[in-house]
């Protein structure tokens, strides 16, 4: 496909009819288009999708559904008044040159009220040097069989566009198209299967008569069953696999930020571990401060009397007191051994009568009297003595004993000052950064989640297994028991050559793919290598995502994107399609093809390409772009492009340059 020329009329700033042509020489088929921010060079690029599917994308603030110039509605304005904006666009495609023409028609309903009474789209085609139009109604089928909408996006691109490029959710189905596998898809979902009726062997299988027969019922409505349960289980494992890649990239983001914040990851994870070790000695020295005033409740008024005691032990020891009474012995003791009259030991004891004055024991206990309580004063002072010598022991082991434990008080109390020392510290190092312990949490998440989504898909996998065959084993009764008629007989035959296609298909399709993708990768790779200044690789997986990994200490790892690598990685990734289209486009032409893949090379048109870019890529872009596609055409800043030119003046063909006469007029110049 190659863009000849656009003609816009009155389309947004561009008022009248100016028309802008492209380089279609196979050697210069760059063309350049220069004009700063604001100049018209979004327009243009949207007048193309506006001519070829009806749509233009246009800030919300700027009237996007107003296509009028302004300058001519305020002239024309006028009650009942019209006014017509129309785009046209000359290509070429498979060697036939194609006309393709979209107008609105305005009208001015109430005085600068301007009403769209609605576009009309036109497609002519020369055939042997005669225009032909193309049916009503036919027009939007043409143009997709030229450049599908679904890859418009790819070949009329922005800056956003080409940032979000690698991300877009309909990017395998746009990949398929572009490399001309969707033709072969297409084919292989035309034939479908024997449970969808809307298909060729669908419609074939409900034809078969089974009437009269229960067990072929049976056996049919097992297969139904079945085939439908494997569609979903089928349908499950895509969707897995689409969580996957959402998972996946969600834990190379996550990774990525711990890699670059493993610093603060690791002081929180510290500053964690403190708070929990200052909580635990706060809760020990609540308990050590509370035993410390018990025990000193207990002990410090004995331990406050210890110099009295030590008086009172020096009085007592100088005192002229004898202690010959018995520990423990009272007077009303001795007083109830006299009234029994016998001593513990059995020696009788006689008290004394009017002749007598009782015997030797009773003499001898009477006497004993004199040094037991309360009649003697040495027998309370013995016994105060030991007391004393008991208290003082327990008293002269208070203050060793109160000094230990304020030791460990006080030595908690340094030991909980300098935790919060460094947590304080810590706070100071990691102040106003993301704390990353939330993002750990979310990686064991997402970790978790991507084990349950594998072990998902392994059961999927067996259970579809489990499907296969109980459908070949009810399939084999169901053939026997309905072919017995000759229709049956023939339907029957019908299916198994369709099925045989279909099983072609998918051997064949799913081989050209992989081969595709894994030449898609290493052209991709090669392409990248030349724009980047660094050493990383691209990988591409089954779903055409992209992932940059880079060697670091010997581990490939995934790696950040600056918004300048992520442009070089995207143009590297189109310049790859791009060029893999423009191969493929031959294929099939040689006896040895296996197999014709129904796609063309197809023309980029880029909008501030090298926005973001630095000056090396600039040049490197400039390199590799003119070699990989068959046509260029780039709208570019004068900033932009001064690093540009020197590299591709070479492969230039053509140039304009944008000239704003107003806000709202801009003239396409030479």
């Amino acid at each position: 496909m190659l863009i000849k020329s656009i003609t816009m009329n009155n389309f947004r700033q561009f008022k009248g009819k100016q028309t802008l042509s492209f380089s279609c020489d196979s050697e210069k088929n760059v063309t350049v288009l220069l004009g700063d921010n604001t100049f018209g060079k979004t327009t243009i690029l949207q007048a193309f999708n506006w001519c070829l599917y009806g749509f233009a994308d246009f800030p919300k603030d700027s009237n996007p559904d107003f296509l009028l110039n302004l300058e001519l509605a305020e002239e024309l304005a006028g009650i009942q008044q019209k006014c017509e904006v129309s785009v046209e666009l000359v290509l070429i495609h498979k060697d036939t040159e194609y006309r393709i023409s979209r107008k609105r028609s305005y009208i001015d309903r109430a005085y600068r009220s301007w009403n769209t009474l609605g576009d009309q789209l036109t497609v002519s085609y020369k055939e042997q040097g005669i225009t032909k139009q193309v049916r009503e109604n036919e027009e939007k089928a043409i143009i997709n069989s030229i450049l599908p909408n679904s890859l418009a996006g790819y070949f009329f691109f922005d800056t956003e566009r080409v940032s979000d490029i690698s991300t877009r959710k309909d990017l395998s189905d746009a990949v398929r198209g572009l490399l001309g596998l969707a033709p072969v898809e297409n084919a292989r979902k035309h034939l479908g299967e024997r449970t969808k009726s809307s298909t060729a062997i669908g419609h074939w299988n409900s034809a078969l008569n089974s009437d009269g027969d229960d067990r072929a019922r049976e056996a049919q409505e097992t297969i139904t069953n079945e085939e439908n349960r494997k569609e979903r289980l089928q349908n499950e494992i895509e969707n897995a696999e689409e969580e996957l890649v959402s998972l996946n990239a969600q834990k190379e983001k996550i990774a990525e930020i711990l890699r670059d914040n493993q610093s603060t990851s690791e002081l929180q994870r510290k500053k964690q571990s403190y708070e929990e070790e200052l909580e635990r000695q706060k809760a020990d020295l609540e308990s050590y401060n509370k035993l410390f005033l018990d025990f000193y409740n207990n002990g410090i008024i004995g331990y406050l009397s210890l110099p009295l005691v030590d008086d009172a032990e020096d009085f007592l020891k100088v005192a002229n007191i004898d202690d010959k009474g018995i520990r423990d012995m009272t007077e009303a003791s001795v007083r109830d051994l006299i009234k029994r009259g016998r001593c513990i030991c059995g020696a009788p004891i006689i008290s004394p009568s009017v002749s007598d004055k009782g015997n030797e024991a009773y003499i001898h206990i009477l006497n004993e009297l004199k040094y037991l309580r309360p009649a003697h004063l040495g027998t309370e002072i013995q016994n105060y003595k030991q007391l004393v010598l008991s208290e003082k022991r327990s008293s002269e082991q208070f203050y060793p004993t109160i000094d230990q434990k304020y030791k460990e008080i006080q030595k908690l109390r340094d030991s909980i000052a300098r935790l919060e020392d460094e947590i304080s510290r810590i706070d100071r190092s990691i102040f106003g950064k993301e704390n990353m312990s939330s993002y750990e949490a979310d990686m064991n998440r997402i970790k978790t989640a991507i084990k349950g989504m594998n072990e998902k898909k392994e059961r999927c996998y067996r259970d579809i297994g489990a499907c296969e065959s109980a459908i070949e084993s009810a399939r084999k009764t169901y053939d026997g028991l309905i072919s017995t008629s000759e229709r049956n007989q023939r339907l029957i035959r019908y299916i198994a050559y369709a099925e045989k296609v279909c099983a072609w298909i998918d051997e064949t399709y799913i081989e050209k793919e992989q081969e595709m993708r894994s030449k898609l990768q290493e052209r991709v790779n090669d392409i990248f290598s030349k724009m980047y200044h660094g050493e990383r690789r691209v990988q591409i997986d089954k779903q055409y995502y992209i992932t940059l990994f880079a060697q670091i200490n010997g581990k490939e790892v995934v790696t950040g994107e600056s918004e300048g690598l992520k442009r070089v990685k995207n143009f590297a990734f189109i310049a790859g399609l791009v060029d893999l289209a423009k191969e493929k486009a031959t294929l099939g032409n040689k006896p040895s093809d296996s197999i014709s893949w129904d796609n063309e090379a197809y023309p980029l048109v880029m909008d501030a390409p090298f926005s973001n870019a630095d000056q090396t890529h600039i040049k490197n872009i400039s390199t590799i772009l003119p070699e990989v596609a068959n046509q260029v055409i780039m709208f570019v800043m004068e900033k932009d492009w001064q690093y540009a030119e020197p590299v591709i003046e070479g492969r230039v063909g053509k140039y304009c340059k944008l000239e704003k006469i107003t806000e709202s007029y801009t003239e396409i110049g030479n």
